[in-house]
């Protein structure tokens, strides 16, 4: 009897961590992503948390998954208004769409990172919609392309057009969790799973 208690007892406090563990998840597209990194927006006074798919991190990511807590910001199509207000400052095509009965916003653009190749082209869809504490609450998702020649350039906007029109349906369904708000540093930065 005593055994049995024993295993008993190991297995609840394994399916707990298990449980615990998959909480911090999120599944996009098929794919999983795990809280890797937590901090606190001195601007905004919310988390912010970053999401890696496994063997991934935050110097060597290639799709990124994050979710903005914007507690003391109350109107989700206002700071998408405000946010493409900044893109076009910095000379950054985006598309908005604003969805009034349902109050969100939502952004798709690409960033160029480099002047000169090789650079990188980062995709991004950035959903508002209400916090369900307080505030605002977005969920962006990022994917990066390595572009080292113009040929690659090409290839990069014909997948960009097929993954766009799929990725801004997707973000809608998505399961937005729970804002962790304690700071938590990355787990992986630069190294692949064995």
């Amino acid at each position: 009897m005593k055994r049995f208690l024993t295993i008993l007892t190991l297995f609840c406090i394994t399916a707990g961590f298990v449980w615990a563990k998959d909480e911090n998840v999120i599944k996009f597209q098929g794919d999983k992503y795990q809280l890797q990194y937590s901090t606190k927006s001195e601007e905004n006074n919310g988390y912010l948390n970053e999401y890696f798919k496994s063997g991934e991190g935050i110097n060597t990511w290639s799709e990124m998954i994050a979710v903005h807590h914007f507690p003391n910001m109350y109107s989700p199509i206002s700071q998408a208004e405000s946010f493409r207000e900044y893109l076009d400052e910095i000379n950054c095509p985006s598309a908005i769409y604003l969805d009034e009965e349902n109050n969100t916003g939502m952004l798709d653009f690409i960033l160029i990172d480099g002047k000169q190749l090789p650079i990188i082209l980062e995709f991004n869809i950035f959903k508002y919609e209400k916090s369900p504490e307080c505030g605002t609450i977005a969920i962006q998702y990022a994917k990066r392309y390595s572009v080292s020649n113009t040929f690659d350039i090409e290839a990069v906007k014909e997948e960009f057009a097929k993954l766009r029109k799929k990725a801004l349906k997707d973000i809608n369904k998505i399961e937005i969790p729970q804002i962790i708000n304690s700071p938590l540093n990355e787990i992986n930065t630069d190294k692949p799973e064995a």
